[in-house]
């Protein structure tokens, strides 16, 4: 009987540092677009108009690049397989970055033409923000008009409106919105 030969793998330097890219960059793209745009550029995306798909495909294609990257000239298919498990977690993870930072700050640098429609309030409320005695403020709102009707759903509203709304309970309000760079609608204002 011969013996059993087992083969180390060899994986390449560094590896580790690249595979957790996929993760790493939309978090960098998002501070450096904080940085160099700050607030210029509108982020509130409308319900029903989400970036989810996108940001999924973002992370795919991000995991994909920094996977090919990372292992080209690596012929042992083990460490092929364990890199791309690896670069595919991380994208993952970065999924909800992309669709939630880089790509509501992308889709609102260049906006269409400015379009209205009247809500019915349906209740406010508001919710703590993470690690702070403060509150985020929201409003659900539903279209009045049936063609607006996928822009119903759940508002970001300033301290200001939620205090008007539920002071003088007016049962309409006005939300002007415009289609995004990406396609995705952009609330411009709540009056």
């Amino acid at each position: 009987m011969g013996k059993l030969s087992s083969v180390q793998a060899t994986v390449p330097r560094g590896w580790h540092v690249k595979a957790i890219l996929p993760f790493a960059l939309p978090i960098i793209v998002t501070f450096a677009l904080l940085i160099l745009v700050g607030d210029r550029w509108t982020r509130d995306i409308a319900p029903g108009s989400g970036l989810k798909l996108a940001g999924f495909g973002v992370a795919v294609v991000t995991s994909y690049i920094v996977w090919y990257f990372t292992v080209r000239g690596v012929k042992d298919l083990r460490v092929r397989r364990f890199i791309a498990i690896f670069c595919g977690v991380t994208g993952v993870m970065g999924w909800p970055v992309w669709s939630t930072g880089v790509l509501p700050s992308i889709n609102g640098a260049v906006l269409a033409e400015v379009s209205s429609a009247r809500m019915t309030v349906q209740r406010t409320e508001k919710t703590h923000k993470s690690k702070s005695r403060d509150y985020y403020h929201w409003a659900w709102l539903e279209a009045e008009n049936g063609h607006y009707s996928a822009l119903s759903g759940r508002y970001f509203i300033t301290e200001d409106l939620y205090l008007k709304l539920n002071n003088n309970a007016p049962p309409n309000v006005d939300v002007s919105f415009a289609q995004g760079l990406l396609g995705a609608n952009v609330v411009v204002s709540i009056d």
